[in-house]
């Protein structure tokens, strides 16, 4: 990798609190319930600084001990934290190992937050930018709170004027969006996009780029990748800046997963490799592991295939990791 003060990434987006009671309810008789640190930004810089990527995390934490516990954290880490500071409260999630982010498994107690209510007034956009090559930023900050949303449009409009790469991951969370229709907000941030991450069915509800081929529910439908081709295209269309766009497949039958990924960019639809196995150990996480992978291998200027192949490997490997975050059995240099 090049130089790395010129490879910073930031992110912005809320740290969470990731409450994981077994499905079955022993976590009451024994007292005990699994703990993590989540949020989908927070996953990306978790996975790009263990690959030794510079990383900035632009958040919220209470000014408390809990506040202070997970800021130091995030340092021993190796992320460098730009935490507004309120009397609020973490904002939290419960969902089991065995449950779907995308899915009513998941519960969410994160309004009101010390992110919900922030303004994010306190840092200038000089300590922001700092440094930063690339600005990532996912669809569920946006979600959160005006002023969330307001801040999401603003930098992507100062890293725009000052040249810095912006990706987007189109993660859609049904109880977060209720009643609104995101597609409104989300086509306003996206001529500041140049990279984006989702689905086919994520790029329908967010752009209200329609899916127009028959589709049979299967892994295999070659109709997939016409759609992801021509989404692409039509995203391209209408927003000229973007220039990668990428599509995750996952197919979850049970336990049992299929899983493959595509990338479109230069006029051309790249495929991975498919990957499956008879049971997942973990449902969280993969898609933004996916999306750290995309980031370092662009950064690190690596061929769009093998960027595309680390990047799903990642992903499905992740699958069997607990937690919201990669550990060190995944790295990316020796896949």
């Amino acid at each position: 990798m090049q130089d790395s003060v010129s490879h910073t990434i930031l992110c912005f987006g809320e740290v969470l609190l990731h409450f994981a009671p077994d499905s079955h309810g022993d976590w009451l008789n024994n007292q005990s319930m699994k703990t993590f640190v989540g949020g989908a930004e927070y996953n990306v810089a978790s996975a790009l600084t263990q690959w030794k990527n510079p990383v900035k995390l632009l958040s919220a934490l209470p000014e408390n001990f809990i506040g202070n516990q997970l800021e130091n954290q995030l340092k021993n880490k190796g992320i460098e934290v730009l935490a507004e500071k309120n009397t609020g409260r973490i904002g939290t999630f419960y969902l089991s190992s065995d449950g779907d982010m995308q899915n009513a498994s998941v519960v969410y107690d994160r309004f009101p937050s010390v992110f919900t209510q922030s303004d994010f007034s306190q840092f200038t956009f000089d300590e922001i930018f700092s440094e930063v090559k690339w600005l990532h930023i996912s669809t569920i900050t946006p979600a959160l709170s005006e002023n969330a949303y307001q801040k999401c449009v603003d930098l992507m409009q100062e890293a725009a004027k000052r040249n810095i790469i912006v990706s987007l991951d189109l993660n859609y969370r049904a109880a977060l969006w209720k009643d609104r229709n995101p597609s409104k907000l989300i086509r306003k941030m996206m001529p500041f996009v140049n990279v984006l991450m989702g689905n086919i069915w994520s790029i329908q509800q967010f752009l209200e780029i329609s899916i127009e081929y028959g589709l049979n529910g299967n892994f295999d439908d070659k109709n997939l990748l016409k759609q992801a081709e021509k989404s692409a295209l039509e995203i391209q269309k209408q927003f000229p800046n973007v220039a990668t766009v990428a599509n995750t497949f996952r197919f979850t039958n049970g336990e049992k997963v299929n899983y493959y990924a595509t990338l479109f960019e230069n006029n051309e639809l790249l495929i991975s490799e498919k990957y499956y196995s008879e049971k997942v150990e973990e449902r969280v996480g993969s898609g933004d592991s996916f999306m750290a992978a995309l980031i370092h291998g662009k950064l690190k200027g690596s061929p769009s295939q093998k960027i595309l192949e680390d990047a799903t490997k990642v992903a499905f490997k992740k699958l069997f990791v607990k937690g919201d975050t990669i550990d060190e059995s995944i790295n990316i240099e020796k896949l």
